[in-house]
């Protein structure tokens, strides 16, 4: 009998923790993969992730005292977290260090004046676009037409911003392996002003926001690259089986087409332009 009782208790005990694994078993598979947009919305802030020295997309502004990120791409930013009901806080950043913020989750989004070109697309999503620009050449003024082709800037000492889809195209498209890549467009313009480099290749809006803050300088009166060279969208970690980031990537949409709707984006960029130039 005491045999008996010893081998019922060693059975119900056997049982007890074939049910305690299979309940654990089934919390873990309930946690599953964690909805990035519904993680957002529980901590109540968007962290987006930005380079702010690209006037007019993203720039530092003194306003009422206070030093403030501002430009075309704060603005986008500023509406997504109005329809998803969060705040925003912003991660200032060198360019080319954006989607590696990205990937190891520092960030939720990245809005830079960053275009969706085919490399990028192999490591992160990309919502629609919202904006569209063409490529230009920066140059000391009197020196406006000296750039009739892209192969006159194979015989010129050029500067790019690294990371970006001019330096892609400069490096890339025209093999001009010693173009001089700074991670700033200040840096940039000033070695411009003071000889070190003969031209700069950037976005056209981007241009027109910078000449007006060096003296001496101008834009080049031809167009390189393609005619719609640089496109801007917002960047979103590629989901995986932890994070599932599909409907951030629905939500950031869903805004992008209502402020198209209400054809905003021209109002916005103006905005951005004019407040760039004070």
């Amino acid at each position: 009998m005491k045999g008996l009782k010893k081998l019922l208790g060693l059975t119900l005990g056997a049982m007890m923790t074939i049910s305690l694994v299979g309940c654990s078993s089934g919390s873990n598979e309930g946690e599953g993969t964690v909805e990035k947009l519904q993680q957002i919305k529980d901590a109540g802030v968007l962290v987006v992730g930005t380079s702010a020295d690209y006037a007019p997309y993203e720039f530092h502004k003194q306003i009422d005292g206070e030093d403030k990120i501002v430009g075309f791409d704060i603005t986008m930013a500023e509406e997504i977290a109005k329809d998803l009901g969060v705040k925003v806080e912003y991660k200032d950043m060198d360019f080319d260090g954006l989607l590696g913020a990205l990937e190891a989750e520092k960030v939720d989004i990245v809005l830079s004046g960053m275009t969706p070109d085919e490399e990028r697309k192999k490591s992160v999503d990309f919502s629609e676009l919202f904006y569209e620009d063409s490529n230009v050449c920066i140059v000391k003024k009197g020196k406006e037409d000296s750039i009739k082709s892209e192969d006159d800037l194979k015989k010129l000492k050029v500067g790019v911003q690294s990371g970006t889809t001019q330096a892609d195209f400069i490096t890339g498209d025209l093999g001009i392996t010693d173009a001089k890549q700074l991670k700033r467009m200040p840096d940039l313009m000033l070695d411009l002003q003071n000889g070190n480099i003969d031209v700069i290749v950037t976005g056209k809006n981007v241009a027109n926001i910078n000449i007006g803050q060096y003296d001496g300088l101008a834009i080049g009166k031809t167009t390189v690259g393609k005619e719609v060279a640089e496109s801007t969208a917002a960047a979103i970690k590629k989901s995986n089986e932890k994070v599932d980031n599909t409907s951030l990537v629905e939500s950031i949409n869903n805004t992008i087409k209502r402020l198209k709707d209400e054809n905003k984006m021209d109002e916005y960029m103006q905005e951005a332009l004019k407040l760039a130039e004070k």
